[in-house]
């Protein structure tokens, strides 16, 4: 129904167009004097040379059709606007519909007759004596303007009929561009009116202005490519993508003078739109993907690495289904290639059919053709960057990450008054898993348990690997929703069978602490230590294969141990995060120094667990008493402990090392009144980066370390 409505106003316009020129001829005199001849030759010429005029072309067209209409009346003047853009489509070959060709010159047909009633009802003369008075001059311009608003009058019309959805901004911009035209030339009507007498004479005053036309063509070219070298070479020194895809989208949109422009980038079978130059577009585009094999000219374009336009959408099934809007009715679609691949395209659109010329469709070609390989290297470089900020192991990103994404959010949600919930996530007995099948199973466990968090999230949050085996999670989400979603990943990871290589692994549990923005902290690393907390002594301390949500009854625990009253191994591991952060990128190195007491077990036995606790206070202040300022000395656990020691090398440590060795066996443990004992201790370093690489490493490396020193010494 559209299509017959459409068809049928544009016969109307034709004909109705026709039926004046019909009329026309009953003025044989002035139809047939010598000089209409040349007259059309001139439209006819310069209507084959367009002008560029900002964002669009113009031809001087209107200057003649002006003139004659004043010199020899609407008829001549209507005839000539009929032939010259008959004449002009077929001498340019343009590739329209006949049909649309007769519309367009049927209606700057009707257009001239509108304005010649407007001019001679203002009183304008035909009088070569007069038509250059300023009287007659000034009635020039509501001529033009009734020019300018019957054709939009007229064109509009025929959008509303075809239900095109044309914004307020889509309508200025095309009265804007032609009221340019006709402003640049309508004053050349008045070289008609000074030489009309001798068109020879016209004729020489036209080829200037037609040379001149030709020039700004060529000066208009050779902006756009220097347009194009700007964009490529400020490009070169970018790396981050998104900047590089607003880039060459803006590029196109004023290299193609389109309404609109997408970029769309190639994954496997599907283009994802990535860049928008209109804003209005951000509801109507599939960000979900597009197949390829949905729309005939995209696969073409990908598949001969050539540029694809459609001239009228209408009338091209092939474009529908990247017809993002009913208001655009022409599309080009661009590869963008690097070494004989396509990386992706961009879409220009245009409001009406045949808006994109040879030139344009040139200039876009020469830049996708220099910045596809500009995209291949910010792709490089963007999976660079990436792969810093994952994990090796897991595929998750890593700790690093972790916490500028956390203090990204954290000042995020602060100032929008969001909630946030932070989760940490330990495997529950996972050091069984490396015994009973070995590390390589252990590592996929490992793995396969990160894949089942980061699947059960989804995009809700960030998932991460916090340390050996934990996890750390950033939930855009407020409490009771995290305990949620926190419990849908400990009753997956629980159900889920983890096979490699032949072996079923089953029952995997997992431990859980979770804290939340605003309840329980306004400091994102004091809410990541509270998370920590809940995990280890309301999840891990209490049973296992549990949840524990942060309450202040943990923060007895978090920092000091009770009985020493030196740092928990969780405040050491906090800091440890926090100085390898810290130090990214240098090489200033740091030591772990190991202690474990030999035969600790016979202390307890043979005298009492009281005389045992002595003996671990006792060692703790020897410990102090060597600790300077921004060392940390640790209980790690039962008679183990650990002293961090930044900004130290290896012969260094092993002399305090020795130091404390010697003072802790020469020490004289008191046990009972009159009894004293002498405590040996087994001694280690770990120096970073020299023997770990990484803090996570190193983390995942102490309990191992521990377990060998204390496997050495038989108890006594």
């Amino acid at each position: 129904m559209k299509w017959t409505s459409t068809k049928a106003y544009q016969y109307t316009i034709i004909l109705l167009a026709l039926f004046c020129l019909a009329n026309g001829f009953w003025q044989r005199d002035t139809l047939f004097a010598a000089q209409i001849i040349p007259l059309l030759l001139l439209g006819i010429l310069v209507e084959t040379i367009h002008i560029p005029l900002h964002r669009a072309y113009g031809t001087l067209t209107y200057g003649v059709v002006l003139g004659t209409l004043i010199l020899y009346g609407a008829h001549t003047a209507a005839l000539l606007v009929f032939t010259a853009g008959v004449v002009a489509d077929r001498v340019k070959r343009v590739k329209r519909d006949f049909i649309v060709t007769l519309f367009n010159s049927s209606q700057f047909t009707l257009c001239v007759y509108a304005a010649a009633e407007v001019y001679h009802w203002l009183g304008g003369s035909s009088d070569p004596n007069e038509v250059l008075t300023p009287g007659n001059l000034l009635v020039m311009i509501p001529v033009t303007i009734t020019y300018l608003a019957m054709n939009h009058i007229q064109v509009f019309t025929l959008f509303i009929i075809r239900g095109d959805r044309l914004e307020r901004s889509d309508v200025m911009k095309l009265i804007t561009n032609d009221a340019l035209n006709y402003l640049v030339t309508a004053p050349f009507a008045l070289f008609m009116l000074l030489f009309a007498a001798d068109m020879s004479v016209l004729f020489v005053i036209f080829a200037p202005l037609l040379l001149l036309g030709q020039v700004l063509k060529l000066y208009r070219r050779i902006t756009l490519i220097n347009q194009v070298h700007e964009t490529v070479h400020t490009l070169q020194s970018v790396f981050d993508l998104p900047t590089v895809y607003q880039t060459i989208t803006a590029s196109a949109e004023r290299l193609t003078g389109c309404s609109a422009a997408v970029l769309w980038v190639l994954r496997e079978d599907r283009l994802f739109p990535v860049t928008l130059s209109d804003d209005s577009l951000t509801d109507r585009v599939p960000w979900d993907g597009l197949l390829l094999d949905e729309s005939g000219i995209v696969a073409n374009a990908i598949h001969t690495q050539a540029v694809q336009t459609i001239h009228d959408v209408s009338k091209d099934k092939r474009g529908r289904s990247i017809k993002v809007n009913d208001r655009f009715h022409s599309v080009m679609v661009v590869p963008l290639r690097a070494r004989d691949r396509v990386l992706g395209i961009i879409t220009c659109y245009g409001l009406r059919p045949f808006a994109f010329s040879p030139d344009q469709r040139e200039m876009v070609t020469m830049m996708a053709g220099q910045v596809g390989v500009i995209i291949e290297n910010a792709n490089l470089y963007s999976e660079l960057q990436e792969a810093t900020l994952r994990d090796p192991g897991t595929g998750l990103y890593n700790y690093r990450f972790f916490y500028e994404e956390l203090s990204r959010r954290f000042a995020h949600v602060k100032a929008a008054g969001k909630p946030l919930s932070i989760v940490v996530l330990d495997i529950d007995h996972f050091k069984k898993y490396n015994d009973t099948y070995g590390h390589v199973v252990g590592d996929e466990v490992l793995r396969q348990t990160g894949q089942v968090i980061l699947r059960t999230v989804g995009d809700r949050g960030v998932v991460a690997r916090y340390g050996g085996e934990e996890f750390a999670i950033l939930l855009d989400l407020p409490l009771e929703q995290a305990k949620q979603t926190v419990e849908h990943i400990r009753r997956a990871v629980a159900h889920n069978r983890f096979e490699y290589q032949g072996y079923v692994v089953q029952g995997v549990t997992i431990s859980a602490g979770l804290a939340s923005y605003p309840e329980h902290d306004q400091n994102e690393k004091e809410l990541l230590e509270k998370a920590d907390q809940a995990m280890y002594w309301g999840a891990k301390q209490r049973g296992r294969n549990k949840i524990a949500v942060y309450t202040p009854d943990f923060d007895a625990h978090l920092f000091v141990d009770q009985l020493t009253g030196l740092y928990t191994h969780h405040y050491l591991r906090i800091k440890l995060l926090e100085e390898y952060s810290a130090r990214m990128g240098e090489e200033s190195p740091y030591a772990l120094l190991f202690f474990n007491v030999v035969g600790f077990e016979s202390i307890n036995r043979n005298f009492d667990f009281e005389a045992g606790n002595h003996v671990l206070r006792e060692i703790s202040m020897i410990l102090k008493q060597h600790v300077r300022h921004a060392e940390i000395a640790t209980r790690y656990g039962g008679d183990q402990f650990l002293l961090f020691i930044p900004g130290i090398e290896r012969i260094e440590a092993e002399r305090i090392s020795e130091r404390l060795v010697k003072a802790i066996s020469q020490h004289p443990f008191r046990v009972r009144d009159n009894v004293i004992v002498r405590v040996r201790v087994r001694a280690d370093i770990v120096v970073h980066p020299v023997d770990v690489a990484d803090t996570q490493g190193l983390l995942a490396q102490i309990p191992d370390t521990f377990l060998q020193l204390s496997g050495k010494y038989v108890q006594v």
